[in-house]
């Protein structure tokens, strides 16, 4: 039975997704259609570019190291900002961190790959938030699925839905691409499974990062946004009713910040052993 995989956001804790795919391709079980919010979107585009999970371990190894020299801070923005608030002027920084950096390691690995040319079905969600609706990245638009509040596109390529879905509010800048101003695809769809249901794909394997919520120890702006997402976007799965026919959850540590790269590799093994434990019953359902 063919199958397709959801995979949530959730920062640099996505690395868990690698480790799912790993173990699933290691047990010839290959996802036909993939769809990835935030963090899960950039596992997603990767996978829809032809990167195999092999080549996906080798990257977190290698950003595990590196990753931090691909947050680029906004300081001209920031220190203009400041004399704008303190001179009682609009602020005019819409994201601490500018996201190139991160958009042209997207674009390298996807080989400038549009989503339509994908030969895979691919969903990736990200907010538009001066119309207040979701907008969809896919490959595969359904009929009559197009509304006020849900808006289905194919003419971008994989790196900007990408990078659109991680813009976590006040932490990255929102991706403009035409007239649509993006941000974190979380906002509204953590999980993605029922995108990825209506986009066709009958039987969903969900793979869901959220933090199990304890006391910060960093307060500091990156993790409070981050986290302030994290928890509305809970709060929103747990209302909404989701189709998936089995949903993976790896226990993963609760002080994995949002850029906290140099724990990449931790997460990925934990992917990786959770679904392990679990083949039977995925076997059962997909083979």
């Amino acid at each position: 039975m063919s199958f397709g995989i959801a995979l949530a956001g959730g920062g640099v804790r996505g690395a868990a997704h690698v480790g799912v795919l790993r173990a699933l391709h290691e047990n010839g079980l290959l996802p036909v259609s993939i769809a990835g919010t935030s963090a899960g979107s950039v596992v997603a585009g990767l996978y829809a570019a032809g990167v195999t999970p092999d080549e996906m371990v080798q990257l977190v190894k290698w950003l595990s190291k590196t990753g931090y020299l691909f947050v680029d801070p906004d300081y001209a923005g920031i220190l203009k900002a400041v004399l704008q608030f303190l001179t009682n002027r609009p602020v005019t920084l819409s994201g601490l961190i500018k996201g190139n950096r991160l958009e042209k390691v997207f674009k390298k690995y996807t080989k400038s790959l549009a989503i339509q040319d994908s030969k895979l079905k691919t969903v990736i969600p990200a907010v538009d938030i001066n119309r207040n609706r979701t907008v969809v990245f896919t490959n595969r638009i359904p009929l009559n699925k197009q509304s006020e509040t849900i808006l289905w596109q194919s003419d971008v390529l994989l790196s900007e839905a990408m990078r659109a879905s991680i813009a976590v509010p006040t932490v990255f800048r929102p991706k403009q691409i035409g007239n649509l101003y993006l941000v974190d695809g979380g906002v509204t769809d953590v999980l993605p499974v029922n995108l990825l249901l209506a986009a066709g794909e009958a039987n969903v394997l969900a793979v869901d990062i959220s933090e199990q919520y304890k006391q910060l120890k960093n307060q500091n702006i990156l993790e409070i946004a981050s986290r302030s997402l994290s928890i509305m976007s809970s709060r929103l799965k747990e209302c909404a009713s989701e189709g998936e026919k089995l949903l993976l959850t790896p226990s993963l540590p609760d002080d994995i910040g949002l850029l906290s790269f140099g724990r990449m590799e931790e997460c990925m093994e934990i992917g990786y052993e959770t679904t392990v434990k679990v083949l039977p019953a995925i076997k059962s359902l997909f083979r």
